[in-house]
């Protein structure tokens, strides 16, 4: 911290040299020359860290921290895998018993799905209170909107 403390303090007062110096150079051919060595001088002084850096200590601090904060890319991806398979399978399954709702029927849906890289749903469980037409209603919709033919439906109705 008392090195960035030193920086700072170095490049304000090297940048109030080309002021100051100005002020005192007024109008003249000089005061260019003036500027353009205190341009210089304030660039020497604002990259001196840069010239003076130790490169293996950078280095085995970024192998350090590599080590230390190694991101596992393997496991984000199963992460991310199994959220987009329970979104999936929560939105199928909220779709199907809304659609019986609004017939008026209850039932409640679990989605089985496909193991494909992007997962679709294969099958369906329906558990519920339905009328024979309210079920093949609810059956094609399945069909039609999922995909899920009538043979990857299984059906247990309450009277």
């Amino acid at each position: 911290m008392e090195e960035i403390r030193n920086y700072l303090i170095s490049v304000v007062a090297v940048c109030m040299i080309p002021v100051l110096a100005g002020v005192l150079i007024q109008k003249s051919a000089l005061q260019k020359i003036v500027r353009l060595l205190g341009g210089v001088l304030i660039l020497l002084v604002a990259i001196r860290p840069l010239l003076s850096l130790d490169t293996d200590k950078i280095t085995s601090y970024l192998e350090e921290f590599h080590t230390t904060y190694r991101f596992d890319t393997g496991r984000i991806k199963t992460s991310q895998d199994a959220l987009l398979r329970q979104r999936v399978k929560q939105t199928a399954e909220t779709f199907i018993e809304n659609e019986a709702k609004e017939i008026g029927g209850t039932v409640q849906a679990e989605i089985t799905l496909s193991e494909d890289e992007y997962p679709v749903p294969f099958a369906v469980r329906l558990t519920g209170t339905l009328t024979p037409e309210q079920v093949r209603t609810v059956s094609a919709y399945i069909e039609n909107t999922l995909n899920i033919p009538p043979g990857r439906q299984e059906w247990r109705l309450y009277d």
